[in-house]
């Protein structure tokens, strides 16, 4: 069990927002709107909602304002600091939850995890090629839309300055020189920020996640952090990330939102 602050854990986690590179974005005290581009599955996203309002006033904003998008749904992430009722005014406007996850933290420095079943190779995103590796497990993981050599070619660029720097990136896990695994970390003001790790489905039960993880956490805890946090989702990377010694303080949740 971690023995983080719970106050400080919640605080990262809704501090925690990602917006890829060319989205397009709407924010103001109470909500945060955002237009990814077109390769991500629900390009049109609203991140986190936090008000003194009644939920159901500010939703109503928060629709007029992405119905301007002209896109037939917005996927509403809803934080541990969502306003009280926002849920049941998601539901009363048609939303269906997506997923759940858990609000995940572990202290770090890390403890070295055990040999995976076959050799893993793990690469940091620091080339065009490896950038391409990144985005085919991706697509086989989580969906979305293949990217093109230029936009390959600038994350791998951006991740080789930041992760040079401390500052993270993305990793890719290999067997035989496949590419079969993908994770991201960035480090943010002394926490890790664990996202987007996924095993395509025939590699899981050999150890890959968990190479992900410890590399991850390693790197973090060189580079000044002193805690990591992760949203896991409740039926899959949740549980092993509890079993490698990360600690739930609650629940966040994805729901697909009709728009128009």
């Amino acid at each position: 069990m971690s023995n983080l602050d719970f106050t400080t854990v919640v605080e990262s986690h809704d501090a925690w927002v990602m917006t890829p590179t060319g989205a397009e974005v709407v924010e103001t005290d109470e909500y945060r709107i955002a237009r990814f581009p077109d390769r991500f599955p629900e390009p049109l996203r609203v991140q986190w909602v936090r008000t003194s309002r009644p939920a159901a006033e500010v939703l109503d904003e928060v629709i007029a304002r992405a119905s301007a998008y002209a896109l037939p749904a917005a996927q509403v992430h809803v934080k541990l600091s969502a306003p009280d009722g926002f849920i049941d005014a998601l539901r009363n406007r048609g939303a269906t939850r997506q997923a759940t996850s858990d609000a995940l933290a572990a202290p770090l420095p890390w403890r070295t995890g055990s040999t995976p079943c076959r050799p893993i190779k793990v690469r940091w995103r620091t080339e065009t090629e490896t950038a391409r590796d990144a985005n085919t497990v991706g697509r086989a993981v989580f969906g979305g839309g293949e990217s093109s050599d230029a936009e390959l070619a600038q994350r791998a660029t951006a991740d080789r300055e930041s992760i040079a720097s401390g500052a993270g990136g993305a990793v890719v896990a290999y067997v035989d020189d496949r590419p079969v695994g993908v994770a991201g970390v960035h480090v943010v003001a002394g926490t890790a920020r664990m996202w987007g790790g996924g095993v395509v489905k025939q590699f899981r039960g050999r150890g890959l996640y968990r190479a992900l993880v410890d590399t991850r956490m390693e790197y973090a805890a060189a580079h000044g952090a002193t805690s990591a946090i992760a949203q896991g989702n409740v039926d899959t990377s949740s549980p092993i990330l509890q079993r490698l010694g990360f600690a739930s303080y609650g629940q966040e949740y994805s729901y697909l939102l009709p728009i128009g």
